[in-house]
């Protein structure tokens, strides 16, 4: 597998269309990279894309592949979201098992 893989490319009726990737540093950290086009960052940033960034250190890296059972990550993260928004409910998995990621939106 690559190490970089997407988890979710979405693109509704209206335009909107939202894109979340994964990928591990060469140290092992992981990094979520996610792309949005829609009206929503529009209205709120004055530009229709929006550019996200999540990114876990080695020690919370390790936490998520212990807590998801996990040897390799990013095959994993593709099963856990299926080509779906479920980021919800991977964050509340992280909160549930005290793993932090820092966010930096550009």
């Amino acid at each position: 597998m690559e190490n970089k893989v997407i988890l979710y490319d979405i693109k509704e009726d209206n335009g909107d269309s939202f894109v979340l990737r994964a990928f591990m540093f060469p140290d092992g950290r992981l990094v979520l990279e996610g792309q949005d086009f829609c009206e929503t960052a529009k209205n709120w940033f004055g530009d229709e894309e929006y550019v996200y960034y999540y990114t876990f250190n080695i020690e919370y890296t390790n936490k998520l592949k212990a807590v998801l059972k996990s040897d390799n990550l990013l095959k994993t993260l593709v099963e856990f979201f299926s080509g779906e928004m479920r980021y919800e409910k991977f964050k509340k998995l992280c909160e549930d098992n005290d793993i932090k990621f820092a966010t930096h939106v550009i």
